[in-house]
C-alpha cells in the first residue's frame, strides 16, 4: 500500500506540477474574462472640509476631535478588477466621507453653544481603469451632530505658583513674572471654565535665585487642566529670589528721664525678642542685633506701651522680615505707685572708708534712710540687710556733711540721698580735752561732796537747836499749867 501511494506522487512528478500550474493560470484567465461584480467595504475616517472658514468667522466646533477620530464605513459595488484597483493605496486614500463645515456659517451663535446635524457626503477617486464601473451601495454614518460655539479673546491674570521646598535654611520670596496678564483665545464655553492660570516652578532643594521660562497652564474650579484654548504668548519668565534665613536679637531699650515722685517702674518688656529675617549671608553677618532707642519716661504715672518699627533698619541692610507682621516691636513699661519706708541705721553699723587713726570722728547715734520701691521688697527691708559706709578720705579737721553710701536691692531707691553730719578732730587734742574734762568733773564732784558734808553739819546743828528750844518751851508750858 505504501509503495503504491509513493509511486503515485513520485511518478511523472514534472507533469503533475505543470498540470497544477496550468490549472491556476486557467482559473485566473476565466475569472478575468468573466469579471464578476462584488461588494467591498472600506473603513475610513471622516474628512472635514472648510475648517479654516470657521476660524475666519470666530466659530469653533467643540467636538472637533471626536469627529476627526470617528470611524466611517462605505460599501462599494463594482467589478472585481475595479475594486482591486480601488483598493490600491493611492486610490484608497481618496475614498472619503466628508463633513462640510461651510454649511454652519449661517448659524447664529449667541451665548450658549449650538447643536447642529450635518449631512455627510461620500466621494470617490477618479480611477482610470477599463470596466471600472462601481457604485456606492451605502455609507455610515449618514449625518454627524456638531456643537458650535463662538470664539472669544479675553485677558486673564497669570498667577505664579511654586511647588516643593527649598533646602533647609533657605527661603523663597514672592515670585516675579515678566508678564502679569495673558490673552486667552478659545470657545466661549471653554474660556468661561478657566478659574486660574498658573506659571509653575519647582523649588525643591534650591539654594539660589531661580529664573525660568515656563508655559502657562489654565485650570478650572476643580483643578483640572483646561485645554482647547490658545495663549498669545507661549512662555512667561518667572523669577523666584531665594535667600538665607537668619535671626536678629532685639535689645531692650534704656529708660531715660525721671518718673514723678512716688512712682516706680515695676517692669519693662518687649515683644518679639527676636525676629526671623531673610537676605544674603553677608548682610546677615552685618546685622546681628537691633538696639531699641531710649525711651523717655519723664512724667509718666501709668503703664504705657510704645511701638517701634524696625523695617527701615532692615531695609538699610537689604534684609526683610520672613513674617511681615513682626515689623513693629511692642515695648511695655509697667508703672505703679511706690511704697515708702524710713529705716533707722545705727552709726555703729556704718563703715568708715579712708579713716586716719590720728583723727577722731564724732557723729550722731543713728541716720534715717527714706527709701521707696516695690512694696514687697520695701516691707521686707530692715537695717540688718543694708550695708552702709561713708568715705572720709581727704577730709580735714572740722565739720562735714558726708553722703552715706548704701547697697540697695534692685527695685529700691532713695526718696532723697542720705547724708550725715560728722566732726573730725585731732585725736591727741581730743584726748587732752577728755582728760581735762575728767579732771574738772572730779574736782566738781569733790567740791560737791564737801559742800554736802558742810550742809549736813549745819543741818544737824539747826536740828539740835530746834529740838532744845522745843524742850524748853514744853517745860515752860508745864510750869504755867501748874
Amino acid at each position: 500500500m505504501y509503495r503504491r501511494i509513493k509511486y503515485f506522487f513520485t511518478n511523472n512528478l514534472y507533469w503533475k506540477a505543470l498540470s497544477v500550474l496550468m490549472a491556476i493560470v486557467l482559473w485566473f484567465v476565466v475569472m478575468n474574462i468573466n469579471n464578476p461584480t462584488e461588494i467591498k467595504s472600506f473603513t475610513l475616517n471622516i474628512s472635514i472640509l472648510h475648517e479654516e472658514k470657521l476660524a475666519e468667522n470666530n466659530l469653533a466646533i467643540l467636538n472637533i476631535d471626536e469627529l476627526k477620530a470617528q470611524k466611517a464605513e462605505i460599501k462599494i459595488k463594482g467589478t472585481r478588477t475595479a475594486l482591486d484597483e480601488l483598493n490600491k493605496r493611492y486610490n484608497k486614500e481618496n475614498i472619503k466621507l466628508t463633513l462640510d463645515l461651510e454649511q454652519i456659517l449661517s448659524y447664529k451663535i449667541v451665548d450658549e453653544p449650538l447643536e447642529a446635524t450635518i449631512n455627510l457626503k461620500p466621494t470617490m477617486p477618479n480611477v482610470a481603469y477599463p470596466n471600472n464601473n462601481f457604485e456606492i451601495v451605502s455609507f455610515y454614518p449618514i449625518t454627524s451632530n456638531i456643537y458650535i460655539d463662538k470664539v472669544i479673546t479675553i485677558p486673564k491674570k497669570i498667577h505664579p505658583k511654586t511647588i516643593g521646598e527649598t533646602k533647609s535654611g533657605y527661603i523663597a520670596s514672592e515670585p516675579e513674572l515678566s508678564s502679569e496678564y495673558i490673552q486667552v483665545t478659545g470657545p466661549k464655553s471653554i474660556v468661561d471654565k478657566i478659574q486660574v492660570i498658573y506659571a509653575e516652578v519647582d523649588l525643591t532643594d534650591e539654594t539660589s535665585t531661580i529664573k525660568q521660562n515656563v508655559k502657562p497652564v489654565a485650570y478650572d474650579k476643580d483643578g483640572n487642566k483646561v485645554t482647547d484654548v490658545k495663549f498669545n504668548i507661549e512662555n512667561v519668565e518667572i523669577k523666584v529670589p531665594i535667600s538665607v534665613e537668619g535671626f536678629i536679637n532685639i535689645v531692650e531699650p534704656t529708660l531715660v528721664g525721671q518718673l514723678p515722685e512716688g512712682y516706680i517702674v515695676e517692669a519693662i518688656s518687649h515683644s518679639p525678642k527676636t525676629v526671623e529675617v531673610v537676605g544674603s549671608t553677608s548682610n546677615l553677618k552685618n546685622l546681628t542685633k537691633i538696639n531699641l532707642p531710649n525711651i523717655d519716661i519723664t512724667g509718666l504715672t501709668k503703664s504705657t506701651q510704645f511701638t517701634y518699627d524696625i523695617s527701615s533698619i532692615l531695609k538699610q541692610h537689604n534684609l526683610r522680615l520672613k513674617n511681615s507682621s513682626n515689623n513693629n516691636i511692642k515695648i511695655n513699661i509697667s508703672i505703679k505707685e511706690a511704697a515708702t519706708k524710713s529705716i533707722n541705721i545705727p552709726t555703729s553699723k556704718i563703715s568708715i572708708l579712708g579713716y586716719d587713726d590720728t583723727f577722731f570722728i564724732d557723729m550722731p547715734e543713728q541716720v534715717v534712710l527714706n527709701v521707696t520701691g516695690e512694696e514687697n521688697i520695701i516691707n521686707s527691708l530692715d537695717e540688718t540687710l543694708l550695708k552702709c559706709n561713708i568715705d572720709v578720705t581727704n577730709l580735714t579737721i572740722g565739720d562735714h556733711n558726708v553722703k552715706v553710701n548704701v547697697d540697695l536691692p534692685e527695685g529700691v531707691k532713695f526718696v532723697s540721698e542720705p547724708y550725715i553730719n560728722i566732726t573730725i578732730s585731732n585725736k591727741k587734742e581730743n584726748e587732752q580735752i577728755e582728760t581735762n574734762e575728767e579732771t574738772k568733773y572730779i574736782e566738781e564732784q569733790s567740791s560737791q561732796d564737801t559742800t554736802e558734808e558742810e550742809a549736813k553739819i549745819i543741818f544737824d546743828e539747826i536740828t539740835t537747836e530746834t529740838t532744845s528750844q522745843t524742850e524748853q518751851n514744853s517745860e515752860t508750858q508745864d510750869e504755867v499749867t501748874t
